[in-house]
C-alpha cells in the first residue's frame, strides 16, 4: 500500500528545555570499510577515505559547537591509516570522552586496543548482529568475523572500557533471537543495547520479505531476557504501535536529542553557526528542531495515526516500510516527546 504522505504537526509540542541536550556528536572519519555488511548504506564506497586534514575540520567543527563527547564513526574507523593520529588530535583538543563504533575486527587483538587505549579511546558500541558464527558472519559477509568481535568485547571488558552494543535485526537473525541472544549479553555484560529492526530496499538490493511484526515480536521477546542484565535498551526507528508495553524502550528520531548516548543532531547534520555561542538551552532547541526536520522528510503515517495517543511523539514508519501497516493505539494524545522515557538516562 502506497501512503500519502502527511505533515507532523508539532503544535503544543515543545523541547523539555531543563532536560540536558545529548553531549555526544559523530565525526565521520570516512566510508573505508573492511566489512561488507548487507544493509550498510556506504556499501558502494567502501574503499573511499577522507584526509586527515579533512576530519581534523570535523573536530574543529565539533569542539567549536562547545559538544566534548565524540563518536569516531566510519565506515570502521580503526582501520583508517590515520587512527592514532584521529585519536591523539581527538585527546589533545580534550574531549572528555572518545568512543567509537566498530565490528571489533582489530580490537580482537589486545595490543591493538591496549594502543588505541593509550591514544585516548575510552569507550566502543560493537555491532553484534549475530548469535552465533552462522547469524553473524551472514551479516557481515566476513568469515572468522563472529569470534573476533567477541574476543574484541573480551578484550574491552578486559581493559576497563565502556561497553555499548548495536543490533541490527533482520530476516537473517530475528528467529533465534529470543533463545541464543541473552545468553551472550549476560556474557559480555554492555551498559546498553541498540536493537534495530530493518525491513527495506536500499540501493536497489530487495531484502528478504519478513513482515514488520516479527521483527518487533522478536526483539519485545529478547527485552523480556536481558532487561535485568542492561542498563539501558533503545529499540530505534520503530513505531509504538508495534511496541506496545515496551514503550519506555522506544527512542525515536525526537527522543535522541535526549539521549545521552547518540548524537547532537544539530552538529551531525551541520545546522548551525559556529561563529556565534549558544546556551544550553539554545543548543537544545537547535538538536530538536534538526530532528524535526529530518522526522517531516523521512517518515510516514497513515491516515488513521491522526486517532493515536502517540500521534505527536510518534514518528510513525520510514519511507523506506511504506508497505507496512500501522494501528492506531487511542486515547489521549501525549505532548510530551519524552513521556514514556523521563529519568531513563539518570
Amino acid at each position: 500500500m502506497m501512503r500519502s504522505a502527511q505533515k507532523f504537526s508539532i503544535a503544543g509540542i515543545k523541547p523539555d528545555t531543563d532536560t540536558k541536550a545529548n553531549a555526544r556528536a559523530r565525526l565521520d572519519t570516512g566510508p573505508l570499510c573492511n566489512y561488507r555488511c548487507e544493509f550498510c548504506y556506504y556499501k558502494e564506497h567502501l574503499s573511499e577515505r577522507d584526509s586527515l586534514d579533512t576530519v581534523k575540520q570535523r573536530v574543529d567543527y565539533i569542539w567549536d559547537y562547545g559538544i566534548r563527547e565524540i563518536d569516531l564513526s566510519g565506515g570502521e574507523s580503526s582501520i583508517e591509516p590515520n587512527w592514532f593520529p584521529i585519536l591523539d588530535y581527538c585527546r589533545e583538543k580534550g574531549f572528555d570522552n572518545i568512543s567509537t563504533l566498530s565490528h571489533g575486527g582489530r580490537f580482537s587483538k589486545l595490543d591493538f586496543l591496549q594502543k588505541s587505549v593509550d591514544h585516548g579511546l575510552k569507550e566502543i558500541l560493537f555491532s553484534l548482529h549475530g548469535y552465533n558464527a552462522e547469524t553473524h558472519e551472514a551479516v557481515t559477509g566476513i568469515k572468522g568475523s563472529y569470534d573476533k568481535i567477541l574476543q574484541a568485547i573480551d578484550n574491552a571488558n578486559q581493559l576497563g572500557l565502556v561497553v555499548r552494543i548495536n543490533c541490527t535485526v533482520y530476516d537473517v537473525n530475528y528467529k533465534g533471537l529470543a533463545q541464543y541472544y541473552p545468553a551472550i549479553i549476560k556474557r559480555i555484560q554492555p551498559l546498553e543495547v541498540n536493537f534495530i529492526a530493518i525491513k527495506y530496499n536500499l540501493d536497489n538490493r530487495e531484502f528478504r520479505n519478513v513482515p514488520y511484526r516479527k521483527l518487533t515480536d522478536a526483539i519485545k521477546d529478547t527485552i523480556d531476557c536481558i532487561e535485568k542484565d542492561v542498563k539501558y535498551i533503545n529499540v530505534r526507528f520503530t513505531p509504538y504501535c508495534y511496541m506496545k508495553g515496551y514503550e519506555k524502550y522506544v527512542c525515536n528520531v525526537y527522543q535522541h536529542v535526549y539521549d545521552l548516548y547518540d548524537w547532537n543532531r544539530a552538529v551531525y547534520n551541520q545546522r548551525v553557526d559556529t561563529s556565534k555561542s549558544y546556551t544550553k538551552v539554545e543548543k537544545l532547541k537547535q538538536s530538536y528542531e534538526s530532528a524535526a526536520n529530518d522526522r517531516l522528510l523521512n517518515y510516514y503515517k497513515d491516515d488513521n495515526c491522526r486517532d493515536c495517543m502517540h500521534y505527536y511523539i510518534c514518528d510513525g514508519i520510514d519511507k523506506s516500510l511504506e508497505e507496512t501497516e500501522l494501528y492506531p493505539i487511542y486515547g489521549d494524545k501525549l505532548l510530551e516527546v519524552n513521556h514514556y522515557r523521563k529519568g531513563f538516562y539518570d
